[in-house]
């Protein structure tokens, strides 16, 4: 094949150099807008993923602790735990599920912390961290109005429904091993066992027992005489990351106390009452 006079064979080879290297500038600029593109792709999946946020296990059927008012969750925990957050600068969500699978939502890393009216025991804080304490209550009875049961002194062979795993299981062991117990899911469930006849009583809080009777209008009455106590915080997983968030909600607990606010949700929720200081 002849070539026009005009082009050589080494401006041929000078044509074609210069056409692949501009092939290649326009691939390298094509990778840079590209990697640019992820680039800030990227900044925006980590800004959003920087969000500092501590997610609850909570039960949201724990009337007036945790439970769902319209549609949203709400109650004394919830309310806590979510203005402790907020003060040191944590955005707080909460996940649901029953009360005897709170430790476990911990445990398996599937939350950060537990906020339901978790006692703070010796035999818990060898496996989990806890935050200081936030409440104070001290345990009751509650029967049915029509009992002839008055005090807790009679409870010998009777039967009380207490929630599983809760901490009242071993209260009412050392207040009266004679005293047969029933386990349920939740509140509602061992409440309802009382007034349908199923159980003789149901333990729980004296502050929690009679702001449900009184915000249910419920056909039943706390029997003279009060034991045990128990001091309710937030319980964190064994490990340095629980460690940490335990030390910051300290500080968060402590400026609520320090200012009030505390006080004022548990007279929001406890009929006046102030469950905040021992």
């Amino acid at each position: 094949m002849c070539w026009p006079k005009q082009i050589t064979y080494k401006g041929l080879f000078k044509l074609k150099k210069n056409r692949l290297i501009g092939s290649i500038v326009v691939l390298l600029s094509l990778v840079l807008v590209l990697a640019g593109c992820a680039s800030n792709s990227g900044n925006k999946s980590s800004s959003n993923s920087s969000k500092k946020i501590v997610t609850f296990a909570t039960t949201g059927v724990s009337y007036p602790t945790s439970y769902k008012s319209n549609g949203k969750l709400t109650g004394f925990d919830v309310d806590v735990a979510t203005a402790a957050a907020k003060k040191i600068g944590y955005t707080a969500k909460f996940k649901t599920t029953s009360f005897d699978g709170l430790f476990g939502q911990l445990s398996s890393g599937k939350v950060d912390a537990v906020a339901n009216m978790v006692s703070i025991t010796p035999q818990r804080e060898r496996q989990y961290y806890f935050s200081k304490p936030y409440g104070y209550f001290t345990y009751a009875i509650a029967v049915s109005k029509k009992s002839k049961l008055t005090n807790i002194n009679q409870l010998s062979g009777k039967t009380l429904a207490v929630v599983t795993g809760s901490n009242q299981i071993e209260a009412i062991k050392a207040l009266n091993p004679k005293i047969k117990l029933r386990t349920f899911d939740d509140r509602d469930s061992a409440i309802n066992a009382v007034t349908t006849g199923q159980v003789d009583g149901y333990c729980h809080s004296s502050a929690i027992l009679a702001s449900t009777i009184k915000q249910k209008n419920l056909p039943l009455k706390i029997l003279k005489g009060r034991f045990d106590s128990q001091k309710v915080g937030f319980a964190f997983a064994k490990n340095a990351a629980g460690k940490k968030l335990a030390k910051k909600f300290n500080t968060a607990i402590d400026k609520l106390q320090r200012q009030g606010k505390i006080a004022k949700i548990s007279k929001q929720y406890f009929s006046g009452l102030d469950a905040s200081q021992k």
